[in-house]
């Protein structure tokens, strides 16, 4: 039986023209995962679709209008430098930047019109000092969200602070706050005992709120993992953040059918190696064929974001075959060997990364081989790797280091 062809989507070909590997952005996959986690969460809950550092290596423009096109209700990022990177694109809408704010970062916050997250009352008056220097009008208030360290111990108020810092931003008219929230520190875990003892803080922070006449308009606390192992810790709101692209928050949880991963990676092969018996290959010399083989070289390395220590333990796919990469990865290259009787030659295309639907390792894969998480790769995908955005079976939109560009 012939090999089947790596599955290219058809309406990237005549747009790759440059550097023969490229990474694809589904984002009806995306449309698809959001859809599926908002069937999950239901109508009431409100979804926020987190799309900090890059979405996640992803592309924040065009997945930041796409989720908020498939049904997301808000969107959120790590910094004041995200959220304006997202303004300045167009991006309209309630945007949140999760972390701390540096005090001279809060000047353009409040003037891009984002939702804060709050910690301590110090910052809140400063806060509000800034929206009146600004001369913020009184019937639109700087949207703030108060959060609570539960047991993470990282950003967020101590419990018994909760109060006294609510009622701080309560007494500033400057200030409004739509929300309380925490963060678990191990959702993932198989045992549940610690995400239920961090909600069990939260609701006591809520009482306490609620018994001092303080309104708690929206609570959320529920990230990827907690959104599909905790339906009770949903609340008003639930935060999507690994799950939005289609990877496991952790190697033992599935995600709902049929949420899938969102990007892929393709190269071209750029040479054709035969190896002789006591042939060495790459840095190091770590390999040596026993055999007569062929071998192909890849144009992707660690520059990439295409881990080092991958190196004679990963594979990539011709033809629908598994080609393992042989010897060390380099800066910029990877070398492979290639399936014996495989069609290939110089320009065959072959899978780096993959979807999940055929034999291509996705990045929870390689994630499990270099003993990290698919969080550090997905994110560590360098701006030299160009991305191309398809929607409808169209590219969209282009990203690489001649910058971004729609192509609408």
């Amino acid at each position: 039986m012939p090999d089947a062809a790596v599955s290219v989507p058809e309406a990237i070909v005549g747009h790759w023209h440059g550097r023969p590997v490229l990474a694809v952005v589904d984002l009806d996959a995306l449309a698809v995962n959001v859809r599926t986690l908002r069937k999950l969460i239901g109508p009431d809950v409100r979804l926020q679709a987190v799309v900090k550092a890059n979405a996640y290596g992803h592309g924040a423009v065009p997945v930041a209008r796409a989720a908020r096109a498939a049904g997301a209700d808000s969107l959120a990022v790590a910094t004041v430098d995200e959220a304006v990177h997202l303004r300045a694109a167009g991006v309209e809408g309630p945007l949140m930047v999760l972390g701390p704010i540096g005090r001279h970062e809060s000047a353009r916050a409040i003037g891009h019109d984002l939702t804060v997250v709050i910690a301590d009352a110090g910052f809140a008056r400063l806060l509000a000092s800034e929206a009146r220097m600004q001369l913020r009008p009184a019937e639109n208030p700087v949207s703030v969200h108060l959060k609570i360290d539960t047991g993470m111990r990282r950003f967020g108020a101590a419990p018994e602070q909760v109060v006294e810092i609510a009622r701080v931003i309560a007494d500033l008219k400057e200030l409004r706050l739509d929300g309380v929230m925490t963060h678990f520190a191990a959702a993932d875990d198989p045992e549940p005992e610690s995400a239920r003892e961090q909600m069990a803080v939260f609701d006591a922070c809520i009482e306490a709120l609620t018994a001092a006449g303080l309104p708690v308009p929206l609570q959320h606390a529920a990230n990827s993992a907690a959104i599909i192992r905790f339906p009770e810790f949903h609340r008003g709101q639930v935060r999507a953040g690994i799950s939005l692209y289609g990877l496991r928050p952790d190697p033992g949880m599935v995600l709902p059918h049929p949420m899938q991963p969102i990007l892929s990676v393709f190269g071209r092969i750029s040479r054709i190696i035969d190896l002789a018996p006591g042939d060495t290959v790459s840095y190091g010399r770590t390999y040596v064929a026993t055999s007569a083989e062929r071998a192909g070289l890849v144009p992707i390395g660690y520059a990439d974001g295409y881990p080092r220590a991958l190196s004679s333990q990963s594979w990539m796919t011709v033809g629908g075959r598994r080609a393992p990469v042989i010897g060390r990865v380099c800066m910029d290259q990877t070398v492979v060997r290639l399936p014996a009787g495989a069609s290939s030659d110089r320009g065959t295309v072959i899978g780096i990364v993959g979807d999940g639907r055929d034999a291509t390792p996705t990045l929870d894969d390689l994630a499990a081989m270099t003993g990290t998480i698919s969080y550090e790769l997905a994110t560590g995908l360098a701006r030299r790797l160009p991305k191309l955005y398809l929607s409808d079976g169209a590219v969209v939109a282009i990203d690489d280091l001649h910058g971004y560009r729609d192509m609408g």
